[in-house]
């Protein structure tokens, strides 16, 4: 039986692609023969090849687009890093210096006269909205004894409150129960500091005629009178303004404390107890 000759343009393409191999491969690649041959395969597969690209590309690019969003996406990643570590490290830059410049404030007491003092490191600030209380990490062990007077560079912090040996609780002057004898620098007139709150002045009940004009920014320190819990010339605060007090007999004072109790990073306790 005779087998007919191959028909459908799948066939063909079989055909042409196996014959175009074959010559290849036997190295008939300059023959004219071969040449025909390998020009009609071509004819005929070019096509096919320009369609497959057309249906595949889109798969293509969808593939390399996800793998380029990859590496797009891990550049970001690292390049955030890089920007989050020099932001962390300008941070730590400007907290040393912050540190260091309270530490050599604290340090720098041209008013403690021959007081001895140790200077240590707030470890625990305010516990709540209504606490006046900070915590340091030095106490019965370097010398530190309840009622001793905290300061700063600035000036007066509070006192402290408590202490066992290597810590200690200071009462702010901010505290509604602290209080403080002072003089306004000024004039010497002498006066009872006592806190009002953390937002809020100090209020000071002096013995100044209620008539006497105290200007404001009047600079107010501890009074250090007789066996005070203080010594003299610890600078307090200034006066932001005076009026009347009950009864009209003297004159009251607001005064704004010089340091700010909020941003405390060391402190120093002068080793004063019972008036020396």
């Amino acid at each position: 039986m005779a087998i007919s000759p191959p028909t459908g343009s799948r066939t063909r393409v079989a055909v042409l692609v196996l014959a175009s191999v074959t010559l290849l491969t036997v190295g008939l690649r300059d023959a004219p023969v071969v040449r025909e041959v390998r020009e009609g395969a071509s004819a005929v597969i070019d096509p096919v090849e320009g369609a497959v690209d057309r249906v595949t590309a889109p798969v293509r690019n969808a593939w390399h687009g996800v793998t380029d969003y990859d590496d797009i996406q891990r550049e970001n990643d690292e390049l955030r890093a890089q920007a989050e570590a020099g932001a962390a490290a300008g941070v730590q830059t400007s907290d040393a210096e912050r540190q260091l410049a309270e530490l050599s404030a604290s340090l720098d007491l041209p008013w403690a006269g021959n007081v001895e003092t140790a200077t240590a490191r707030v470890v625990s600030g305010p516990r709540s909205n209504f606490s006046h209380a900070i915590e340091i990490d030095k106490g019965t062990d370097d010398g530190i004894a309840v009622g001793m007077p905290v300061v700063t560079g600035g000036g007066l912090v509070g006192r402290v409150s408590h202490a066992t040996g290597g810590s200690s609780m200071v009462e702010l002057l901010t505290d509604p129960e602290f209080r403080v004898g002072v003089r306004l620098s000024t004039t010497g007139d002498l006066g009872t500091a006592r806190g009002q709150g953390r937002d809020d002045p100090l209020s000071v009940d002096s013995a100044i005629s209620p008539g006497a004009k105290v200007p404001e920014e009047t600079g107010v320190v501890s009074s250090g009178v007789d066996r005070s819990a203080y010594p003299p010339g610890i600078p307090v605060g200034t006066v932001a303004s005076s009026r009347q007090g009950s009864g009209g007999l003297a004159l009251d004072l607001d005064v704004d404390p010089l340091v700010d109790v909020d941003q405390l990073s060391y402190v120093t306790v002068m080793l004063w107890t019972d008036g020396g």
